[in-house]
């Protein structure tokens, strides 16, 4: 019994041996594709148009006050059309419960599109804040 272990003992160390990182890790790298691509750099927004034109002087510069209203009527804009999409749910919710009868249990998707509704005013309340 001795000698089996002794004998299982030899051959698993030079399996390890045979097998030691750095002798075959070349070999097994080269065997395995690249498992996704590199990620590659996005431009900034702020980057100017042109490479050669020093920074600010490839557009026309805007003051701080219009740069400000453009911002505020895009904010605008955007929530108008969330509360737009959270009136359209609501009928809907509205509508749903209509349909239901009094003495039975909500479905869960009715529950579902509440939960829907409360979170979307929460992010209009979050975007109207600022």
């Amino acid at each position: 019994m001795i000698q089996s272990r002794r004998n299982a003992l030899a051959i698993l160390g030079a399996t390890a041996a045979f097998l030691a990182p750095g002798r075959w890790t070349a070999v097994f790298a080269a065997q395995q594709p690249n498992p996704r691509p590199l990620p590659q750099p996005k431009p900034s927004a702020n980057a100017p148009l042109n490479q050669n034109v020093p920074m600010g002087m490839d557009g026309p510069q805007l003051n701080p006050a219009q740069r400000q209203g453009d911002i505020n009527r895009q904010l605008q804009a955007a929530i108008r059309t969330e509360v737009d999409k959270l009136c359209q749910m609501a009928n809907e919710l509205k509508e749903d419960m209509l349909r239901v009868n009094p003495g039975e249990t909500l479905s869960v998707s009715f529950v579902k599109k509440a939960q829907a509704i409360e979170k979307l005013a929460k992010q209009i309340k979050d975007q109207a804040k600022g």
